[in-house]
C-alpha cells in the first residue's frame, strides 16, 4: 500500500482534472480517485488477509479523532456547497483537505514498515522531484513544447502564470513538493552511506535542480522553507566544527542578505507589478484584523467550516481602522490558522494545535531512540515536512486540494508506525537486558 499512497498524491499533483477526467457513475473520475479507489481495495484485502497490525493508540490518535469529529460537525451543519462566488464547496474541501489526508495517517499508521517496501517510494519521490525540478526550470525559460502536461502553459487555468507552478497551477504547492523531496534526497542517500560516490553523484545533479526550481517558485513562504529544511538539515546530521560553521555563515548570510535586499524582497516583481505584489502583501493585514474581529463575536464554535467568505461582509464595512479591508472582499483565507480559528473556534483551533505538536513530539522521540538509521530518517523527513507546512499556514490556506495534508498525514503515518514498531522492541530490549544483567549480579552474590 506504500506505492500506492504513493502513486495517489503524485497523481493528485501532476495529472489532476485539466489532465483527464471521465464522468462515471455520477462522479468525476480522475486519476488521483482511480489510486484511491485502488488503495480501497488493497485496504480491503489487507484488512482480511490480517496484513494490517492494531497497534496501540497513541494520544495524537485520540486528538486527531476529536479534531476529526468537531471537524464534520461544524462542516454538516452548514451549507455543503458553494454559497458565494468563489467559495470552493465545502463537503469537498472538507473530503480533499482533511478527511482523505487523515484516513491516509491512520492507514499508515497501521502497517508494518519494511525497508525494502519502501524503496519504491523513495524511488518514485525521487523521480517527482526530478521531474517537477525540470519542468520548473523549463516554465522559466518558456520552452512549452518540452513542458508536460501541456495545460501548464496555458495562462487561463490556475495562478501565478509567470513563475514555476508545475501541473499543480499554483507555486505554493508546486514549492512544497519540492521541498519534501530535499530532506529524503539526502538523508535516504548520502546520510546513510556517506562513502557511496555514486550516491553523491546523484545529490550533485539533484539539489541543485531542486534548488533552482525553489527559487523559481518567487514565492517567499516556499523560501522560508527551504531555509528552515536547510537548517534542520546541517543541524541534524551534522555534527562538531562542521555544523557550527555552516551555522555561522548560514545566520551571516541571511542576516546580511535581510540587511541589503529585505525591502525589495517585501515588494519584488513576480507576475504583477511591484505596486500590486505590496498590495497583496499588506492584504494580509486585513485579513488578520477581520479574523481577530469575527473571532471575537463568535470564540467557541466559530462560523463553521469554510465560512469565511460568507460571514466576513459586515466586517468589511469596518470604518474603525485605517486599513482597507474591503480589498479582501471576495478572497479566500491566506491564512490556514486564522481560518481555523474563525471557521472552528477556539475549539477546533486547539485541537488542531495539538495534532501537530503531539505528532511532532513523538516523531522527535524516534529520532532521538536507539533505532535503525533509516527508522530515524522517516522521523526527521516527517519533521521537515511538517516545519514547511507550517510556515505554509501562516501565509496561505493549504486544505483546498489533497496534495498538502496528504504529504504532511503521510509521512507523520509512517513516523508514528516507526515508533509504534521499533522504539517498543528496543525498549523491551533494553529492559529485557536490565534484568540479565540483575540476574547475572545475583548470581555473582551468591
Amino acid at each position: 500500500m506504500f506505492t500506492t499512497i504513493a502513486l495517489f498524491i503524485i497523481s493528485a499533483a501532476c495529472f489532476p482534472a485539466e489532465f483527464v477526467a471521465l464522468d462515471a457513475g455520477g462522479l468525476t473520475w480522475t486519476m488521483e480517485r482511480l489510486w484511491l479507489l485502488v488503495l480501497v481495495i488493497q485496504l480491503a484485502l489487507s484488512w482480511h488477509q490480517g496484513r494490517l497490525i492494531p497497534m496501540r493508540f497513541e494520544l495524537s490518535d485520540v486528538a486527531i479523532i476529536l479534531f476529526l469529529a468537531w471537524l464534520f460537525v461544524r462542516t454538516v451543519t452548514q451549507p455543503l456547497g458553494s454559497v458565494v462566488p468563489e467559495q470552493p464547496a465545502t463537503l469537498m474541501h472538507f473530503v480533499n483537505g482533511y478527511l482523505i489526508p487523515i484516513g491516509l495517517y491512520f492507514v499508515l499508521r497501521h502497517s508494518r514498515l519494511d525497508k525494502e517496501d519502501l524503496k519504491p517510494v523513495y524511488w518514485l519521490w525521487m523521480a517527482l522531484g526530478l521531474y517537477l525540478g525540470a519542468t520548473a526550470i523549463l516554465e522559466i525559460a518558456k520552452v512549452w513544447s518540452l513542458v508536460f502536461p501541456s495545460f501548464i502553459a496555458d495562462p487561463t487555468l490556475g495562478i501565478h502564470f509567470g513563475r514555476a507552478r508545475g501541473p499543480m497551477l499554483q507555486s505554493v504547492r508546486l514549492g512544497m513538493c519540492l521541498l519534501s523531496c530535499i530532506t529524503p534526497l539526502l538523508v535516504f542517500s548520502v546520510w546513510l552511506k556517506p562513502n557511496d560516490r555514486l550516491r553523491w553523484v546523484g545529490v550533485g545533479v539533484m539539489l541543485p535542480l531542486l534548488w533552482a526550481a525553489v527559487f523559481f517558485t518567487y514565492t517567499r513562504s516556499i523560501w522560508m522553507g527551504l531555509i528552515a529544511v536547510t537548517g534542520m538539515l546541517i543541524v541534524f546530521c551534522l555534527q562538531g566544527t562542521p555544523r557550527r560553521a555552516i551555522i555561522f555563515l548560514m545566520v551571516t548570510a541571511v542576516a546580511v542578505g535581510g540587511a541589503i535586499k529585505g525591502p525589495s524582497l517585501i515588494a519584488f516583481k513576480r507576475e504583477y507589478s511591484e505596486a500590486e505584489t505590496r498590495e497583496s502583501t499588506y492584504m494580509r493585514a486585513a485579513m488578520l484584523y477581520v479574523s481577530l474581529e469575527m473571532f471575537k463575536d463568535r470564540p467557541l464554535a466559530g462560523y463553521g467550516f469554510n465560512q469565511f467568505q460568507v460571514y466576513n461582509g459586515p466586517y468589511l464595512a469596518y470604518r474603525s481602522t485605517n486599513i482597507r479591508l474591503e480589498s479582501i472582499r471576495g478572497y479566500v483565507h491566506h491564512n490556514s490558522f486564522l481560518s481555523l480559528l474563525v471557521d472552528l473556534g477556539l475549539v477546533g483551533f486547539a485541537l488542531y494545535m495539538f495534532v501537530l505538536g503531539s505528532l511532532c513530539v513523538q516523531s522527535w522521540a524516534v529520532w532521538r531512540a536507539n533505532v535503525p538509521q533509516w527508522v530515524r530518517g522517516l522521523s526527521l523527513s516527517a519533521l521537515a515536512i511538517c516545519a514547511v507546512h507550517t510556515i505554509q499556514m501562516a501565509f496561505h490556506e493549504v486544505s483546498f486540494s489533497a496534495i498538502e495534508n496528504s504529504m504532511l498525514y503521510a509521512a507523520f503515518g509512517l513516523s508514528i508506525a516507526a515508533k509504534q514498531q521499533f522504539c517498543f522492541r528496543a525498549q523491551r530490549a533494553g529492559t529485557q537486558t536490565s534484568v540479565s544483567d540483575i540476574g547475572r549480579h545475583a548470581s555473582f552474590a551468591r
